[in-house]
């Protein structure tokens, strides 16, 4: 289309200027840097001729090439500081020289594949980044810091945008419970937030401040994946995929989405973000909307029986269990399936102690392909799913 446009200037040059198409090379991964362990890190040659051999060098681990324009991908095996060289022949384009930085942590599609290859294999995802210590803010980067030092594989998040239109992390649309001030986070500016501190989760006031979306992904870029909830949030779905994009952290971040709507926004942004989405239709609207191949993660809610309920605290009623039906037809999509069991118990009821080998047993037994439970308590998860003889990620 390109070729075809340059010639039509080419002809009509009395009536314009002349396009001008420079043969370019670009590496997509090097604009941020980075790239997750197993991303595919994508070259792209283009307005060069047909004939021109494009060769391609990942370091020491692959070379690779082409004809005419177009992408060249590869995936290291291994992380570190790598090297990628293109060359051309005969020559259109200098001989060009990236540097990309590949992560320990594994891309999300790698980590899928890990997923669906070990059955008994089992994440931890720490809702708001919460912890058995409560002296720690929900979302802070105290909560990060947290989450790596336990272990915890994900890290889920919440989003607001300011009245200045930037995007802060929160699980509240409103200031009052979470901070030492109040009113709504839309009607604040950044300067306004950024002047208040963070309640912990017994209420006291510590010294840490609301994070920006921009200083959560910086603070968990290479160490934990996130999960970012923008189902019923006030969030721009293309704002929150794009600047994941540009921090070189799609294949880190999932960006939660609830219903086919904003599914179809996340993939129409970026075709290769990782969307997360309840299960049943959801779960089927993912799968058609996302690039062929792909795994993606779905999440169901758990409750107690009434045995467990009555011995650790009041069910929420609000929060009902999902059907077996729409867990079947997730499954049946593929999906990998991660059970919410934060909802489960009143929070006031739902101490970290309680979370013990009784509920992990009764989730697997109600959603036997379970592989990732979503609590607030994640170091008490893993230990109870190692009791229970599930293998962990990180042990």
């Amino acid at each position: 289309m390109l070729a075809g446009l340059a010639a039509m200037v080419s002809c009509n040059k009395n009536e314009g200027p002349e396009l001008d198409l420079k043969p370019s090379v670009i590496c997509h991964q090097a604009i941020s840097g980075t790239a997750m362990n197993g991303e595919k890190i994508v070259v792209s040659a283009s307005n060069i001729s047909s004939s021109t051999e494009v060769t391609v060098k990942f370091g020491k681990e692959q070379t690779l090439t082409r004809k005419g324009a177009g992408t060249i991908s590869y995936a290291f095996e291994k992380p570190g500081s790598k090297t990628i060289t293109v060359t051309m022949s005969p020559e259109e384009v200098e001989k060009q020289t990236f540097k990309v930085y590949i992560e320990k942590l594994d891309a999300l599609q790698v980590l899928a594949q890990k997923l669906k290859a070990n059955p008994n294999l089992c994440l931890t995802m720490a809702h708001r980044g919460n912890s058995s210590d409560w002296s720690i803010p929900e979302n802070s980067l105290g909560a990060i810091e947290k989450c790596v030092a336990d272990k915890v594989d994900i890290m889920e998040t919440d989003l607001y945008t300011t009245k200045d239109g930037v995007l802060v992390v929160s699980h509240d649309a409103s200031l009052n419970r979470e901070t030492d001030g109040s009113g709504n986070i839309s009607s604040k500016t950044l300067s306004q937030i950024k002047s208040l501190h963070l309640k912990d989760r017994n209420g006291n006031v510590t010294d840490y401040q609301m994070l920006t979306f921009d200083e959560l992904l910086d603070a968990c870029k290479g160490r934990i994946y996130v999960n970012v909830d923008i189902g019923d949030r006030d969030a721009d779905i293309p704002t929150v995929v794009t600047m994941i994009e540009k921090k070189g952290m799609t294949e880190q971040v999932l960006v939660y989405c609830n219903d086919k709507t904003k599914i179809q926004a996340a993939f129409k942004t970026n075709p290769n973000c990782n969307v997360y989405s309840p299960t049943g239709g959801s779960s089927t609207s993912l799968v058609e909307a996302g690039l062929p191949g792909n795994i993606y993660f779905t999440q169901c809610t758990w409750n107690p029986t009434t045995a467990e309920a009555s011995r650790t605290g009041k069910v929420d009623s609000g929060k009902q269990p999902t059907s077996a039906s729409a867990v079947a037809t997730a499954v049946a999509n593929g999906t990998i399936i991660t059970v919410n069991a934060i909802y489960t118990l009143n929070t006031a009821q739902f101490w970290p102690k309680d979370f013990k080998r009784e509920q992990v047993v009764d989730i697997f037994k109600t959603f036997p392909a379970t592989q990732c439970l979503h609590v607030d308590t994640p170091a008490e998860a893993r230990n109870a799913l190692l009791a229970e003889g599930y293998a962990l990620l990180n042990n």
